[in-house]
C-alpha cells in the first residue's frame, strides 16, 4: 500500500509547522541541557510523542501519521537544527517503528504499533555490528520456539529512555534474525540473560546513554521476531539509504548558521557577513541537489556518496566557522558553538560505511593521496594542489576546434547559434557582436554537471586540469565499413602493441574521419528515416577499461558525441564524468596529430555551474 497517498500535502505541512513551533519555542533554549542530561532529553522526546511526532513513519491504519519520505527528511533536518541529541535519539526510535511496519509478524505489530503511535512505548535499535567485517559479534542459534542469542551489541543508544530495542544476530548460514528484546538487564534464568554496561562517556550527546549489551543464552521467542534478512542485507540497505543521514548533517549546518547569524549583529566585521552569505548559498545548493537526487530513481551510488560527503563536509565547516566567530567563548563546554561542533563530528560518523568514509575522506582531502601524488582518478584536484616545475616543448600548434557559425551541425532541440551586431566601425568607431549558443554547441567540453546533480560545473575545473597529454587512436578504416562502429578493448590493445601502454592522466582522442562531414549537417548527424542518428563512438567496454585499467583523464572524438547516436543513456559520458574528467566532442584536425606526443590546451568559458562550454582546443605537437 502506498501510504504517502493517504496523507494530504497540507497535513505534511502541518506536521512540519507543529514540529518547528515546538522546537523553536521549547527545545532551542535548552539544547545544551538536552545534550548533557538524560532526563531533559527524555522529557523532550516524550513531548514529541505528545505531539504525535514520533509515529511519522507509521501508517494511518496503525495510528501513525504516515508522512512522505520528503516530509520525514525535512522533519529530521528541523530536529537536528535545534538539538542533535534529540534528533539522534528520535531517529533510532522512528527507524525501529519503520522496521515493525515492514514486518510480516502481525501479532507483534498489533502489540507495538498502536502503543508507539500513542507515545506509550519507545524503541531503540541495536544492529550496527552487522556492518563489521570478520566473525559476527552477535550470534543466533535456532532452537525450539525461537532463537538462542549470544554475543555482544557494542552500541545501543537510549538506555533508561527506550523500553525495548530491536536486535540483530547472525545465523549459521549468514542470514540475520531481527527481534525485539528488553532494553534493561534481564535474567530469564541463571544462564540466560542480557546485561548492560554503564553509559559510555562520549564527547557529544552524552544524554543519549549509549551502552553495550551482552547476551548469554538469551531466548528470543518466535513471536518477537521482527524479520529475517539475507546475508549482506545491511550493506544493500546502507546503499539504498545513503542519503537519509544527510539531513542530520544539513540540520546541524543550519544550527551553525544560526550561531553565525547571531554574531553578525554583535560584531561588525564584513568577513562574518560574507561568510554567512557564502555558507547559506552553498547549503541551499547542497540541499537542493540532495532532494533532486532522492527523487531520481536512476541516480548512481557514487553520486549519492558525493552528496553525503558534501553534507558532512559542509556541516563541519559551518560548525567550525561558528566556533571561529564565537572567539574564546567557544571554549566553554556549554557554549552553543561548542555543542554544534561536537554534533557535527557525531553526524560525520552516523551510519558510516566504508564507502561513506572513503567519499568523506576524498571530499575532505580534495582527492589528495598516494604520498603526495594524488589518486589515479583524482587528477583534477591533485594537480591543483601540487606546485611542481613543468615545461612543454613543441614544434607545432594545431587548432582542434571548428569555426563557429550559424549553420553548424546541432542536435535537435539545441539552442540556435546566433550573432547580432551591436556596434559598427562607421557608426561607433569599433565593431562588436553579441552571440549566443548552447553550452554543448560546436567543439565543446562536457562537465560532470551535465549528468550528475552533484557534479562539478565547468567553472570549477582547475586550470591545470585543462592542459593534459593526449594520444590519438585512428579507427577511420573500421568506420568506413560500419558507421555505427564502437571503439572496443581490442582496438586499445592493438594500438598499445604498436605505441606502448596508455599512461594515466591522458586524454584518449578517437579519430573516426567524421570531421570531414562537418560542413554537411545531414551527413554529420546521419539520421535514418526514423530520425535515429548513426555515427561511431566509444563502446562502454572500452570506456570502462580506459578508466579502470589505464586511469585516463578523459576522452575526445570528432563526432557529435562520445556515445553512439542510439545510446539514449549516454553511457560513456556518465562513466567518464562520474568524476570531474574531460569529455571533448566535435573535434577536428585529428588527422594532423601523431598517435602520441601531443599536449592539449583546452580553453573554456568559465560559465558558472556550467554543464559544459564551447572550447578552443589546441594541440601542442612535440
Amino acid at each position: 500500500m502506498d501510504y504517502d497517498r493517504q496523507v494530504l500535502p497540507e497535513e505534511n505541512h502541518s506536521v512540519l509547522e507543529i514540529a518547528h513551533s515546538y522546537l523553536l519555542n521549547s527545545v532551542a533554549a535548552k539544547a545544551n541541557e538536552i545534550d548533557s542530561d538524560p532526563n531533559t532529553l527524555m522529557q523532550a522526546l516524550q513531548e514529541l510523542g505528545d505531539l504525535d511526532l514520533l509515529a511519522l513513519r507509521i501508517p494511518h491504519d496503525w495510528g501513525g501519521k504516515g508522512v512522505s519520505e520528503d516530509t520525514f527528511s525535512k522533519f529530521q533536518e528541523l530536529v537536528a537544527r535545534y538539538s542533535g541529541a534529540l534528533a539522534f535519539l528520535q531517529t533510532q526510535h522512528q527507524s525501529a517503528a519503520a522496521m515493525l511496519v515492514a514486518s510480516s509478524n502481525i501479532s507483534l505489530k498489533q502489540e507495538y504499533l498502536p502503543r508507539i503511535s500513542k507515545g506509550e512505548v519507545l524503541l531503540g535499535i541495536g544492529f550496527s555490528q552487522l556492518r563489521r567485517v570478520g566473525e559476527p559479534l552477535t550470534l543466533a542459534k535456532p532452537v525450539s520456539g525461537g532463537y538462542q542469542l549470544d554475543g555482544v551489541v557494542p552500541w545501543v543508544t537510549g538506555w533508561g529512555i527506550f523500553d525495548d530495542f530491536i536486535i540483530a544476530a547472525t545465523l549459521p548460514d549468514g542470514c540475520a534474525v531481527f527481534g525485539v528484546v528488553p532494553f534493561r538487564e534481564t535474567y530469564q534464568n541463571s544462564e540466560s540473560k542480557i546485561t548492560l554496561t554503564s553509559p559510555a562517556q562520549l564527547a557529544a550527546m552524552t544524554s543519549t546513554n549509549t551502552v553495550t549489551a551482552n547476551l548469554s543464552n538469551y531466548f528470543l521467542p518466535q513471536e518477537y521476531v521482527v524479520s529475517m534478512k539475507p546475508a549482506g542485507w545491511i550493506h544493500e540497505n546502507d546503499k539504498n539509504n545513503v542519503l537519509r543521514a544527510t539531513f542530520l548533517a544539513t540540520g546541524c549546518a543550519f544550527a551553525g548558521l544560526d550561531i553565525i547569524e547571531s554574531v553578525v549583529y554583535t560584531k561588525s566585521l564584513p568577513a562574518i557577513a560574507h561568510a554567512l552569505t557564502a555558507f547559506q548559498q552553498e547549503l541551499n545548493q547542497c540541499r537542493t541537489e540532495i532532494r533532486q537526487t532522492q527523487k531520481n530513481t536512476h541516480a548512481q551510488l557514487s553520486e549519492k556518496l558525493q552528496l553525503r560527503a558534501w553534507a558532512i563536509d559542509l556541516a563541519t565547516r559551518i560548525a567550525h566557522a561558528a566556533v571561529t566567530v564565537s572567539s574564546g567563548a567557544a571554549n566553554y563546554l556549554h557554549h552553543p558553538a561548542q555543542r554544534v561542533y561536537r554534533e557535527a563530528l557525531v553526524f560525520t560518523v552516523t551510519g558510516q560505511t566504508n564507502a561513506v568514509m572513503e567519499a568523506t575522506l576524498e571530499r575532505l582531502s580534495r582527492g589528495w593521496g598516494n604520498g603526495g601524488q594524488g589518486g589515479e582518478n583524482s587528477y583534477l584536484f591533485s594537480q591543483s594542489k601540487v606546485i611542481q616545475p613543468k615545461s612543454i616543448t613543441y614544434s607545432r600548434v594545431i587548432h582542434l576546434s571548428h569555426v563557429i557559425d550559424t549553420d553548424i551541425p546541432q542536435w535537435e532541440g539545441d539552442p540556435l547559434v546566433e550573432f547580432e551586431t551591436v556596434a559598427e566601425i562607421e557608426k561607433d568607431g569599433y565593431f562588436l557582436r553579441r552571440f549566443s549558443l548552447g553550452e554543448h554547441s560546436a567543439t565543446h567540453i562536457n562537465a560532470s554537471k551535465s549528468f550528475y546533480y552533484a557534479g562539478v560545473g565547468i567553472d570549477q575545473y582547475p586550470a591545470e586540469s585543462l592542459v593534459v597529454p593526449a594520444v590519438v587512436i585512428n579507427i577511420q578504416e573500421q568506420v568506413k565499413i560500419n558507421s555505427d562502429y564502437t571503439f572496443n578493448v581490442a582496438d586499445i590493445l592493438e594500438w598499445e602493441e604498436q605505441y606502448g601502454k596508455i599512461t594515466s592522466k591522458t586524454v584518449v582522442l578517437l579519430y573516426t574521419g567524421w570531421q570531414e562531414k562537418w560542413c554537411d549537417r545531414t551527413a554529420f548527424m546521419n539520421p535514418d528515416s526514423q530520425g535515429n542518428m548513426h555515427f561511431p563512438a566509444f563502446g562502454s567496454d572500452a570506456t570502462e577499461f580506459l578508466l579502470n585499467e589505464r586511469h585516463i583523464a578523459g576522452v575526445g572524438i570528432d563526432t557529435h558525441g562520445v556515445d553512439s547516436g542510439q545510446d539514449t543513456t549516454f553511457t560513456t559520458n556518465c562513466l567518464v564524468l562520474e568524476k570531474p574528467r574531460i569529455v571533448l566532442e566535435n573535434l577536428t584536425n585529428l588527422d594532423q596529430l601523431p598517435p602520441k606526443g601531443v599536449t592539449l590546451v583546452i580553453g573554456i568559458l568559465r560559465l558558472r555551474d556550467g554543464s559544459g562550454s564551447p572550447a578552443g582546443v589546441m594541440a601542442l605537437i612535440n
